[in-house]
């Protein structure tokens, strides 16, 4: 068999050999280094068997998938550290995300704390130092995957693993001891396989590295994108907060959100009349055979709120608002010459995603979405897109949203019991969105599986400071719910005929938006959002203060003019209400004093700027008015 490598040299065996025998043939210090190798594009252990013709590439502590290889080695090695502290412990999942890696479990006795961490890493180190933890694993072809299963030894080296646990992941792992490093994050609850309807257990998050620098490095990351976090944000600038009491999931408006929001859904509802959009407003409430109509039902109902079954009456929480759209547009008959039909809605939804995935603002469990559903003939299906496209990509850049990319979300054809299953449907409406994509020159990936059940759709994906990857703005071409509803239209022969529907949402929910402006504007809100422009801070806080009195005049006038102010009259040190006023990033400081009463003046900083300038009120106002018109 012929071996190429990454280099291009090749080599020639007559026998089968392993990925670290390979390397070992070429040098033993090679054979040190490779911790896996990559066949035919695919990762794979240091001890898989090569028996035919291929490519292979070492995977040395120098490539990147050495990462990969090293924090499976991590989660491996935290299985093993809970399994001794519990032998009858249940290892749900060991897996990888962006952060490294995380184990699912249940204890069978405590559960454990934050405070159990620091522990955990110690055990984890000594784990380390021992290469026998775990008898010599077995490779398993699963789907493609490489699964690697691996049964603990009884006894092993002082004690570490007292009882036999199996543990199955689906990546290569290293020797312990190349797990110089580790760091637990933090313990969650989530349910057993992600599924709702299972049981709640437990999750670590953790990461490994080849050395203490590399370690240091990864948790100087994790805090900076702490830091720019919208929840740490949030709390900082007093936008939302979350009580148990309320309910997990469910976001309260703080004032300063609620005016955030309010000037966002103002310049949505002024595009939207821009672009021959018509507002209509209905019910958060829906019947169960609404959506046993629509088929969301049968496709969506485990992630509803339970049925509220009153007398003759089965009601649901809303998660979506299509059905009742389509409601509007059957209030009456409709002609061909009426298309296109554009109705938008600020639509509050609710959708019980499960605890362990809810996530500040950019996870809820209800939301108000910037909400539409456009009914067109299919001759206007892609001039209708387009239409819709300008206008999603107007309204981010007005905010300067640092698009990812652009998801073109397709359905998987082996797994149609997700989907409706209408073959001749789903082809016609895939290539129609394809071709639409095509002609408006918009690169994108094709993304198997992740279409609607009712169609495929263009998502605009962002990614947030964790490193989440999320939906922000989607348009999506549905030739089902028409025949599910039997809408239809006269058409110009005088038969009728079915619409189809594109869902758009322009900026996705109102909660995952402002979560994703938090953060790529790092608080730093533009004057038109922010919901305090001008604080006001006089030097003299006394009752019969002149620098209170004109704060108060200051901000009446300000009021006339539609600007938002407030003033700080709190019993503070000077110094320490302008470093406030920073910290909270509002835009303009006027410190009031002798001067400023005296010669009817105003003092001001900018938010950023060390220079203060001293103007008239007039000024002042207008060079406000000139940069909001801007």
């Amino acid at each position: 068999m012929k071996i190429k490598l990454k280099d291009g040299n090749k080599k020639v065996f007559n026998i089968p050999m392993t990925v670290v025998g390979i390397a070992r043939n070429i040098s033993i210090s090679l054979s040190k280094r490779t911790l896996a190798g990559i066949v035919d594009g695919e990762l794979v252990s240091s001890e898989y068997l090569i028996s035919k013709s291929c490519e292979l590439k070492f995977v040395t502590t120098e490539e990147p998938e050495s990462i990969t290889v090293l924090n499976n080695t991590g989660s491996i090695m935290l299985a093993l550290a809970l399994s001794n502290m519990d032998p009858d412990i249940q290892i749900a999942e060991m897996n990888l995300n962006d952060d490294g890696f995380y184990v699912d479990f249940k204890m069978s006795k405590e559960s454990i704390k934050e405070e159990d961490l620091p522990f955990l890493e110690k055990k984890m180190k000594r784990i380390s130092s021992d290469n026998y933890a775990f008898e010599r694993f077995k490779e398993i072809k699963t789907d493609g995957l490489n699964d690697f299963q691996m049964e603990v030894n009884k006894e092993v080296k002082r004690g570490l693993v007292s009882n036999g646990v199996k543990l199955l992941t689906k990546y290569p792992f290293a020797k312990f001891s190349n797990v110089k490093a580790s760091k637990l994050f933090s313990v969650a609850g989530v349910y057993w396989n992600n599924d709702k309807n299972n049981e709640m257990i437990q999750r670590i998050y953790g990461y490994s590295t080849f050395d203490k620098d590399q370690l240091s490095l990864k948790i100087q990351e994790k805090d900076s994108r702490k830091e720019q976090d919208h929840r740490t944000i949030g709390k900082k600038l007093e936008i939302f907060s979350f009580e148990n009491l309320v309910g997990q999931g469910l976001p309260i408006w703080l004032p300063n959100g609620k005016i955030l929001k309010d000037q966002i859904k103002n310049f949505i509802k002024q595009k939207e009349w821009e672009y021959d959009f018509i507002e209509v407003e209905t019910p958060i409430l829906g019947s169960k055979k609404l959506y046993e109509t629509s088929g969301h039902w049968e496709h969506y109902k485990d992630d509803m709120f339970p049925l509220m079954k009153l007398n003759t009456d089965s009601l649901v929480l809303r998660p979506m608002s299509c059905p009742h759209h389509i409601a509007i547009y059957k209030s009456k008959l409709r002609s061909y010459r009426d298309f296109p039909i554009r109705f938008s809605e600020h639509a509050i939804l609710s959708r019980f995603e499960s605890s362990g995935s809810l996530s500040g603002l950019e996870r809820v469990r209800m939301m108000e979405l910037t909400d539409s559903h456009i009914f067109v003939r299919p001759d206007q299906i892609k001039d209708e897109f387009k239409h819709c496209f300008k206008m999603i990509e107007e309204t981010l850049k007005v905010f300067n949203i640092q698009i990812d990319y652009y998801s073109l979300s397709l359905r998987d054809p082996k797994n149609k019991a997700k989907y409706f299953n209408d073959d001749k449907m789903w082809n016609h409406a895939e290539q129609l969105l394809k071709e639409a994509l095509n002609e408006s020159k918009i690169n994108y990936k094709e993304m198997i599986g992740e279409a609607a059940f009712y169609g495929p759709k263009l998502d605009i994906q962002i990614k947030t400071a964790l490193n989440h990857e999320v939906t922000i703005s989607t348009l999506q071409f549905d030739f089902l719910l028409p025949d599910k509803f039997d809408a239809s239209y006269i058409n110009e022969k005088g038969t009728k005929t079915q619409p189809i529907i594109i869902h758009r949402g322009l900026i996705g929910t109102y909660e995952r938006f402002i979560a994703i402006l938090l953060e790529q504007t790092k608080g730093n809100l533009p004057l038109w959002l922010a919901p305090c422009q001008i604080d006001i801070i006089p030097v003299s806080i006394a009752e019969s203060s002149k620098h209170l009195e004109y704060a108060h005049h200051l901000r009446n006038e300000f009021k006339k003019e539609m600007l938002r102010s407030k003033i700080d009259s709190r019993d503070e040190r000077l110094s320490y209400k302008i470093r406030e006023s920073q910290t909270k990033k509002v835009p303009y400081q006027l410190v009031i004093g002798d001067n400023e009463v005296k010669n009817k003046m105003i003092t001001y900083r900018q938010y950023g700027n060390e220079e203060t300038k001293t103007i008239t009120l007039l000024e002042f106002i207008k060079t406000i008015k000139n940069k909001l018109k801007n």
